[in-house]
């Protein structure tokens, strides 16, 4: 977050100093096929299929905006398109949801009981409450909204696992740096 802070003061700077054309467009928890295998949506599509159980940190009560790649997709281009220079744009959903909500609708739709898949394990450190962004200005002046629903989207999610199985079995689910 801090590196990302950083790059947003020195892009600003340039902007304000340099006339640099700047267009800021920030979406948060950005979910769909292809996934880092580690996050929480391709993960638990894979821990259902293998019934493994899922891992809710702190109980899963963090409260997060998913939004699907294809919904950013088009509100990049839109800002591209339409956006003023200078002005931040923000894509996200209509309102944030459980992290314990979005593994339920998964365990759900896999036909698993969301209390046997599931464990609640200790908060990890630094675990935002609820980490949401107000998508009014994208909405207002480039007519975007998202169109993918988070169950169509997760859906989605558990269907690619299923059908990219035997290349994505193999696959580590730890986080991985490559440089």
């Amino acid at each position: 977050a801090a590196s990302k802070a950083a790059a947003d003061m020195l892009l600003s700077t340039y902007a304000r100093q340099y006339g640099f054309p700047l267009l800021t467009i920030r979406a948060t928890n950005v979910y769909g096929a292809r996934q880092q295998l580690f996050k929480i949506i391709p993960r638990t599509a894979i821990y259902l299929k293998i019934e493994k159980t899922v891992d809710l940190h702190g109980g899963g009560r963090a409260v997060k905006s998913y939004i699907h790649v294809r919904d950013v997709s088009r509100g990049v281009k839109a800002v591209l398109d339409q956006g003023r220079i200078g002005a931040i744009y923000h894509l996200s959903p209509d309102s944030g949801v459980a992290v314990r909500d979005v593994v339920a609708m998964m365990c759900r739709h896999a036909g698993r009981d969301f209390s046997q898949a599931t464990r609640t394990v200790a908060e990890r450190p630094g675990q935002d409450a609820a980490y949401v962004i107000d998508s009014s200005r994208a909405r207002a002046e480039l007519g975007w909204a998202p169109a993918i629903s988070l169950e169509e989207g997760l859906s989605e999610a558990i269907d690619w696992v299923a059908g990219n199985w035997g290349e994505l079995g193999a696959c580590s689910l730890d986080y991985q740096h490559k440089e």
